[in-house]
């Protein structure tokens, strides 16, 4: 990859101004996303029933309650797009994110790795899913607004690929990548351990 210019990114196969269109392909990544959020917040239900039934019993129904009614909301509001659902519905994937972490270090504590394996792979989960929501091309597509991208010519041997994870478009030289690079956005590899090795033996 071209160094300097990891933050020139576009969405692959689209012009800038076509983000707004309804066949955009963060549409599966919001799909998931809501998903995601869904289940974070049965898990954040779970965990509040948990602490309410050993630090207030009696106030349980009526928080449990409130708090399942806001979760709602906000799951309902996320699926729609709603402008106010979008950091909201990524504090409660946070939060549940964090109990992941909580849960996970305690059963290493119990010796229970397994599980502990099994939180910590749903704590890294959670946590891309928030890192989604800082990537410019998934928040304008989000909101259906339109992201300036200024046109910005290619450097000599250069060209501009997808990256395979996050569908964005970086300035790369395809002779000097290797599969220790990364997307400057969502870090995974934009070339398989595989392909590198296929084309060092060629």
């Amino acid at each position: 990859m071209a160094g300097g210019r990891g933050d020139d990114l576009v969405v692959a196969g689209m012009r800038p101004q076509s983000f707004g269109n309804a066949s955009n392909p963060y549409d599966p990544i919001h799909r998931g996303t809501t998903f995601i959020l869904l289940i974070d917040s049965l898990i954040l239900l779970f965990a509040a029933f948990g602490t309410l039934n050993a630090l207030a019993p009696s106030a349980q129904e009526a928080v449990l309650g409130l708090l399942a009614a806001c979760l709602t909301v906000t799951w309902l509001a996320y699926r729609r797009k709603s402008k106010p659902a979008y950091w909201v519905g990524a504090a409660v994937i946070s939060i549940a994110s964090f109990i992941f972490l909580v849960y996970a270090l305690l059963l290493l504590v119990a010796s229970s790795f397994l599980m502990a394996f099994l939180m910590i792979w749903a704590c890294l989960g959670s946590s891309r899913r928030v890192a989604t929501h800082f990537h410019p091309g998934y928040k304008h597509a989000y909101h259906n607004t339109t992201e300036i991208i200024p046109d910005l010519p290619l450097e000599a041997g250069e060209m501009y690929a997808a990256c395979p994870t996050c569908l964005a478009v970086l300035a790369i030289r395809p002779a000097m990548l290797h599969s220790s690079d990364r997307c400057p956005h969502c870090q995974n590899q934009l070339v398989s351990d595989e392909l590198t090795s296929k084309y060092e033996q060629e």
